[in-house]
């Protein structure tokens, strides 16, 4: 990820998430935590990789006095029926492949919404895609999902994090979930 997103202040580290107490060290001196785990297999039986991992990971910033992180999850954690997905993602996609993922996802994000001493931004990006960084635009909405876009398409994990790192320093969405998605400039 470091050479599709330059940045000389970017420290990218693997790191064993069993315990607080592994993660701990890593996260001494720093001021903000990025992270953007996820899983690429399908779960057939119940998910708990987000909320573990999160918890692990919020333990350790506040052993550290770290207060703000920004985490990746997904369009369509929550079905809302007044903005809802396209007809075969939200009866096809979702119920055959991504829901006991998304409920974890949402059951994460619910979490974090607890963590009052925490500065979080959940990123909700769509189906994330490989590719190199671009110059596209951000389209935000504080939702499920992007209703303002000309597609339902994918988004680069590049852009992701180029957006998170965009955003880390911001206010605008301080203990929030924020759709975002990447448009060509107009």
């Amino acid at each position: 990820m470091a050479g599709l997103v330059p940045n000389k202040e970017l420290k990218i580290e693997k790191i064993d998430l069993s315990s607080a107490d592994t993660v701990e060290p890593h996260l001494q001196d720093k001021d903000v935590v990025l992270s953007c785990l996820g899983s690429s297999t399908w779960s057939w039986s119940a998910v708990s990789f987000y909320t573990d991992s999160m918890k692990v990971i919020v333990t350790a910033m506040r052993k550290n006095k770290v207060k703000r992180l920004l985490c990746v999850t997904s369009w369509y954690t929550e079905d809302d029926p007044s903005n809802p997905p396209p007809f075969l993602i939200r009866w096809v996609v979702i119920p055959l492949f991504l829901a006991r993922t998304l409920y974890n996802m949402a059951q994460m994000e619910q979490y974090l919404q607890g963590c009052e001493d925490i500065d979080f931004t959940a990123v909700r990006p769509p189906m994330l895609t490989m590719g190199p960084v671009t110059d596209m635009e951000f389209r935000t909405e504080e939702g499920q999902q992007v209703c303002e876009r000309e597609r339902v398409g994918g988004m680069c994990r590049a852009d992701v994090a180029r957006f998170m790192l965009s955003t880390m320093t911001s206010e605008d969405w301080v203990r929030k979930c924020v759709a975002v998605i990447a448009v060509p400039k107009k």
